[in-house]
């Protein structure tokens, strides 16, 4: 395989992981909106619920059928508004992913049939993040293909303390490139965010551009 069908076919994994990835971002930002509405009807909910029992404090026998009914309904719609809200609710996940520095020299070692990246490891062995090895690998691969034509491609990960908290960096340099060339960074962005982190960027001194992506560290 040629490193042009290597670069192909390595573009090619990482958009259908992106189509993944955005179907997934839909699923999430549908479940929010469900979830906030059906907040606001429990809230109507029980104000029918609150005025039907109060309303039977003062009724006749000949009403106090009617706001029977009544109650059981706002009850019986109560149960189904709280198991909406459970199915709704977005999975948080606390599961610590794999070490860092041995999931991106694995991913490395397949991102080199197409593309050229110099490694530099300034880790600890178990140093590990939110972020599940899948992706991981994709966000390695997305800051690659974002830069695939440089002369030059460095990638660094890195151990950082800010704040008095434990982070990791993965930071990606390169030289100048056409910016007619560059892969969509949103997925990268996206995941950096998922994880508790971000995505910087910045001028590179001497030319080129550096890209940080810090994440917490996981203890």
């Amino acid at each position: 395989m040629t490193k042009i069908d290597a670069r192909l076919a390595l573009a090619q994994k990482q958009r259908r992981f992106e189509w993944d990835l955005a179907r997934d971002e839909q699923t999430r930002t549908a479940a929010k909106l469900v979830a906030g509405k059906t907040h606001d009807m429990m809230n109507l909910v029980q104000i029918v619920q609150l005025a039907s029992n109060e309303l039977a404090k003062h009724s006749a026998d000949a009403g106090k059928e009617f706001l029977d009914d009544l109650v059981r309904a706002a009850t019986d719609a109560q149960a189904s508004l709280r198991s909406l809200m459970e199915l709704a609710r977005p999975e948080v996940s606390a599961i610590r992913g794999p070490a860092v520095g041995a999931a991106v020299t694995r991913v490395l070692a397949e991102i080199r049939t197409a593309v050229e990246v110099d490694l530099h490891l300034a880790v600890r062995a178990e140093t590990a993040t939110a972020l599940s090895a899948a992706q991981l690998e994709h966000l390695v691969i997305g800051l690659v293909l974002d830069v695939a034509d440089a002369p030059r491609i460095e990638l660094y990960v890195r151990d950082r303390a800010i704040d008095g908290k434990d982070w990791v960096e993965i930071v990606r340099g390169a030289e100048a490139i056409d910016d007619g060339d560059r892969f969509d960074l949103r997925s990268v962005e996206l995941l950096a965010k998922r994880a508790g982190g971000e995505l910087a960027r910045s001028e590179r001194r001497g030319g080129g551009l550096e890209l940080v992506v810090a994440l917490p560290a996981l203890p």
